[in-house]
């Protein structure tokens, strides 16, 4: 029996309430808590919430309640709103321990928390500071009480996941409440099915929430079904038509059947275990089937509105979204922008991350679940899934060539790389795009790797006939020399001949050797074709052909060379508005590069006629001639 000095006043929960002593509405603060019959003591607990919110809205909860008893499982708990369950749930504050630090001021800031919730959130708090019982810390006789009460916390969680004869010490699933966690390690070897839970009737959430909306009024249920579980939702106009009343009657209808269920939500256990078990399997994000599947019991018919129950359940509201497929905490956006940050912070550095990766956006997996899940939400976020790996820059070709060179670690050709884009892109110019980044390295005559695989590069027909003429004391047959880049640099006869028999090579006799005197210009200028002097500049009249628009280079006349200083051996850059324009004379002819820039930009077809313009300062341009 406790002694007058143990008793505890209203002061004792709330000191901060002294400074109210001289006020005749409070002439309460000095009575003992207990004493007070259950409804006074409901409402003085609501009226030290409604001060706590805006008298002291910066004040921690933990200063403002000292007595607030600690490690007490605030969830789940049916007097709480359903909308502070769900942010209790949702930022992890799940005992007395944690809201501590909070301030009121911190709650109201939270994502759906209003007033009306977070005074509810704050009654329970002051009412288990007046709880004796929750602050005493030795169990004494009342031990047993408690573990039954633990028994029943677990065996309610068991029924309503569908469970019913697992062992209640089994492992519990990480999406378990935190509460059933806690609970479970208490026990002993029981079933759900053979405890004996305290509920006037064992039905099913499902059962209990299709008597619920049974008693819904006519229209109030109709309202609920075409407006909450109809997609797309019926428009307030229709709806009045159909009934003969106003829109804003028909929106009456429709807030009182939310209120109502809102209700069965708040004071169904089952259904608030039920909520809190798919909240967490959810995790970030999860294909809707993926959970109804590992929770069946939410997939339990609602007969009154011929729904399934989670579909009913997302119409009178939970703390997660589910659209197109997908569920997600809080909604689609949060679990977009968690899955890309993940993707940005994973990716390789080629923009490449493997789809499994995207699991890890999730606490746990679920015990069965779609394999195909990540890749899946990677392709609803826009991403290119290719051989189950998302590639996030696709934008140029040399990137997209780089991302799948790294996925199949093995060289390709330029045509077998670009059949795996998933739009149409040309070999050509994937071949001029790696000839120009450092990323990429030619292994061979027809495929292309990466440099950072190491390994000797590609050498040109050209360059591969000079280094063996030089490894064999400057001549070799021919013969032996096909035969020799054939093996070593798969190339072709035809190509080996026609560039042995060219400057810097000639062959005589079938021997093949260094070309003593290189070229020399055969014809002058004025003696070139289409050739023009012109200002200060020499014009080529050209027709455009299918190569040009392609993008491929095109062979100058030999006199043109001779026009603009170009000697063979000579490699250039000529400046003009469009960048750079290479041009050579390494080969047989003198060789301009790509003008696909130029005549795309003039507009130009095939058979067009143009002037390419080599200026004498060195300057280039292409002019359409009329």
């Amino acid at each position: 029996m406790e002694s007058d000095t143990d008793e505890v006043t209203w002061c004792d929960v709330a000191p901060w309430l002294f400074s109210r002593a001289g006020d005749p509405e409070f002439f309460w603060i000095d009575d003992d808590p207990a004493a007070a019959e259950p409804n006074v003591r409901k409402a003085h607990c609501e009226l030290i919430a409604v001060l706590m919110v805006e008298a002291v809205p910066e004040v921690t909860i933990g200063e403002l309640l000292p007595l607030l008893p600690g490690d007490v499982d605030l969830i789940p708990d049916p007097s709480l709103p359903t909308r502070a369950a769900n942010w209790l749930l949702q930022s992890s504050t799940f005992t007395t321990d944690r809201i501590r630090a909070a301030t009121t001021a911190d709650i109201l800031d939270s994502r759906g928390m209003g007033t009306g919730s977070v005074i509810g959130l704050l009654a329970r708090l002051v009412e288990l500071s007046t709880d004796e019982l929750a602050r005493d810390t030795d169990l004494g006789p009342d031990v047993t009480d408690e573990l039954l009460d633990d028994l029943e916390i677990i065996a309610r969680w068991r029924r309503v996941t569908g469970d019913d004869d697992v062992s209640l010490l089994n492992p519990l699933p990480v999406y378990a409440p935190a509460a059933v966690h806690q609970a479970r390690s208490r026990l002993a070897t029981l079933t759900a099915s053979t405890f004996p839970i305290s509920d006037d009737e064992d039905i099913t959430v499902a059962e209990s929430l299709d008597t619920r909306l049974d008693e819904l009024g006519d229209r109030d249920r109709e309202v609920f079904l075409a407006r909450r579980l109809t997609q797309p939702r019926e428009r307030l106009e229709a709806l009045g038509e159909r009934f003969g009343v106003s829109r804003e009657r028909v929106r009456q209808y429709e807030a009182r059947a939310l209120t109502e269920l809102f209700g069965w939500l708040e004071n169904s256990t089952q259904a608030q275990f039920l909520v809190s078990s798919a909240t967490r399997m959810v995790g970030t994000v999860r294909l809707i089937d993926d959970v109804v599947a590992a929770l069946p019991p939410l997939a339990d018919g609602v007969g009154a509105v011929n729904r399934p129950l989670w579909q009913v359940l997302v119409g009178i509201g939970l703390p997660f979204e589910v659209a197109d497929g997908w569920a997600a905490v809080p909604d689609l956006d949060a679990a977009r922008e968690a899955t890309r940050n993940l993707v940005t912070d994973r990716a390789d550095e080629f923009g490449v991350l493997s789809a499994a990766a995207l699991t890890e956006v999730n606490d746990a997996p679920l015990p069965t679940e779609s394999a195909d899940w990540p890749a899946r939400w990677a392709a609803e976020l826009g991403y290119v899934v290719y051989r189950g790996h998302l590639l996030t820059t696709t934008s140029t070709v040399e990137d997209y060539a780089a991302a799948v060179l790294s996925i199949h670690d093995e060289p390709m050709a330029p045509d077998e790389i670009v059949g795996t884009f998933h739009v149409e892109r040309s070999a050509r110019s994937l071949v001029n795009q790696m000839a120009g980044d450092d990323r990429f390295q030619r292994v061979s005559r027809t495929q292309w790797g990466l440099r950072r695989w190491g390994g000797p590069a590609y050498a040109t027909i050209r360059s591969a006939i000079g280094e063996v003429l030089d490894e064999a004391g400057g001549s070799m047959d021919l013969s032996e020399l096909i035969e020799r880049l054939v093996v070593d640099f798969d190339a072709k006869p035809a190509s080996v001949t026609a560039y042995a028999c060219a400057p810097p090579f000639h062959t005589r006799d079938g021997v093949v050797s260094h070309m003593q005197a290189l070229p020399t210009t055969r014809k002058s200028p004025a003696e070139t074709r289409n050739l023009f002097r012109i200002g200060d500049a020499w014009k080529l009249r050209i027709t455009v052909n299918r190569e040009h628009l392609r993008g491929s280079g095109a062979p100058l006349p030999v006199g043109l060379a001779s026009a603009i200083g170009l000697t063979y051996g000579d490699s250039r850059q000529l400046a003009s508005e469009k960048g750079e324009q290479s041009i050579s004379w390494t080969a047989r002819q003198p060789t301009l590069g790509s003008t696909r820039r130029f005549l795309t930009t003039l507009g130009l077809g095939e058979g067009a006629h143009v002037y390419l313009v080599f200026t004498d300062d060195g300057r280039f341009a292409v002019e359409a001639i009329d």
